[in-house]
């Protein structure tokens, strides 16, 4: 009984070296493909591979040379992993089938960026035309509107090194997938992003013809030390105190979103310098709606945006209420020069004169034109009237970088909204 046993064990033992040594040389292989065919474009080395019974696999002193840009990404240890075994084993398989696979998370440790290189330059270079995320990320700086490179080396950056952690839960049968990212940068901050996508095709092929719909979003940012430093670097820059220059952030921000038509109601805007002074913690959630289109959301009333987006914001663990903004004339706005701030004053809400209600019945004579439609569940809608038949709506509706054909059926349209 007692050999029985022991040759039981060592068969355990042995069949554990086999799946061991297995995983071992998949991931070789997997990283040595992966060498061949990036080398074109990409010098690619790493010192081991690591593997575990309970489904991780992972390379240790991975660098990416890109001679493109003359420059590298360096990685001291990245990992894959899985709940267990079972499913490392199964994500091979859907894989090969054609399908998303159904978990995943990725462990970086170490991924490290020299400051210097052209890969940040090119990261931090000054963008050409001026859109929201600019008007977010641009500072009040002296002759540099937004941080590059010579501003990160003048704040003491050589090296940007990260620690992260990407995953993401596919459930084929609800047809939905939630990713999470966190990223904590060193000397900068810990970055959060998450967000879920409904009606998600297991199928890569099919997101083109039926794409999903973002049902919520979430960004968060703790302890934000860059924030502090580019308050501090930028308020010398300007020969102010931190106390001035406090305000003279907001102001900045204020007319940098102004001249992007959006004036932010004085409550967001104190909450946002509260968050200047402090940067503990921001977090914002974002809930869009059923049938809501990213593109075209100037199209709609401010106050319809935010029922839209269905926003929750949070300075410092404190929830901001009311979360409003209005819409004003960029042309009355006067541009921020480099070497100027300018505190514009809030422009009242206007109502568009280009939009125009219509009545359902008269659908049929606003073939071609841009419209919006709003049903009375509450589901908004936006996008070319084909035509009108058989008591339905037939328009294209734009999905991203996309478009789908679909039909409304009149009686559930409450208002008709179009551009003129």
């Amino acid at each position: 009984m007692s050999k029985l046993i022991k040759w039981g064990l060592l068969l355990v033992l042995v069949v554990a070296l086999l799946i061991k040594a297995s995983l071992w040389l998949s991931v070789r292989s997997i990283m040595n493909d992966a060498v061949a065919k990036l080398s074109p474009v990409m010098q690619i080395s790493y010192q081991g591979i690591t593997s575990s019974f309970d489904g991780r696999v992972g390379v240790e002193g991975l660098r990416a040379r890109l001679p493109m840009f003359r420059d590298e990404v360096r990685v001291a240890h990245a990992e894959l992993q899985f709940k267990g075994l079972r499913d490392l084993l199964a994500f091979k398989e859907r894989l090969a089938e054609g399908k998303f696979p159904e978990q995943m998370a990725v462990n970086l440790k170490g991924l490290e960026v020299d400051v210097h290189g052209p890969l940040m330059e090119m990261i931090h270079s000054v963008p050409q035309e001026k859109n929201l995320q600019t008007a977010v990320t641009s500072v009040a700086c002296g002759r540099s509107s937004m941080i590059g490179v010579d501003e990160l080396l003048d704040m003491g950056y050589r090296t940007l090194e990260t620690d992260g952690h990407f995953s993401y839960l596919f459930q084929p049968g609800a047809q939905t997938l939630t990713f999470n990212l966190n990223a904590d940068t060193r000397d900068m901050g810990d970055y959060r992003v998450s967000f879920s996508l409904a009606n998600m095709s297991e199928k890569p092929g099919d997101l083109r013809v039926n794409p999903p719909r973002v049902s919520s979003i979430t960004l968060e940012f703790n302890d934000n030390q860059y924030l502090r430093k580019v308050n501090e670097y930028c308020a010398g820059k300007l020969g102010q105190s931190q106390e001035a220059y406090l305000q003279t952030a907001i102001e900045h921000l204020d007319s940098s979103l102004k001249a992007q038509r959006i004036a932010l109601d004085p409550t967001l805007l104190e909450a946002m310098k509260t968050y200047y002074a402090d940067p503990q913690a921001l977090r914002v959630e974002l809930n869009p709606s059923e049938g809501m289109t990213w593109d075209g959301l100037e199209f709609f009333e401010a106050a319809d945006v935010i029922s839209m987006l269905q926003p929750v914001l949070l300075v410092n663990q404190q929830a901001v209420e009311p979360l409003a903004f209005s819409w004003v004339d960029p042309t009355v706005v006067a541009p921020v020069g480099a070497n100027e701030l300018v505190r514009a004053e809030v422009q009242p809400e206007q109502k568009p004169a280009q939009y125009e209600f219509v009545s359902v019945a008269s659908l049929s004579e606003y073939a071609g034109k841009r419209l919006q439609f709003i049903t009375y569940d509450g589901t908004y809608y936006q996008g070319v009237l084909h035509k009108v038949q058989n008591g339905k709506a037939f328009l294209s509706v734009q999905f991203g970088t996309g478009s789908a054909e679909m039909f409304l059926r009149l009686e559930k349209i409450d208002k008709v909204r179009v551009l003129l």
